[in-house]
């Protein structure tokens, strides 16, 4: 038997991967700013992210799941 299923799943994922970014002297210059900055500023660097590499799937939960008709 063969089931067509339309399912919704959770996953908490972490990434890990290296990005060059422009940064201002003074951010450069103080490390405990860099966190916020880069999270009011993700824009330049969340292009370098790869969602296919680097990924460490920390939890995942099958949320969801229906019968749905045989196309």
């Amino acid at each position: 038997m063969t089931a067509r299923l339309a399912l919704t799943v959770t996953e908490e994922v972490t990434y890990e991967f290296t990005a060059e970014v422009e940064l201002p002297a003074y951010i450069a210059a103080n490390p405990n700013a860099l966190h916020d900055y880069l999270t009011e500023n993700e824009d330049i660097w969340l292009d370098h992210l790869d969602p296919l590499s680097g990924i460490t799937i920390n939890e995942r939960s099958l949320d969801d799941v229906e019968p749905t008709l045989a196309a």
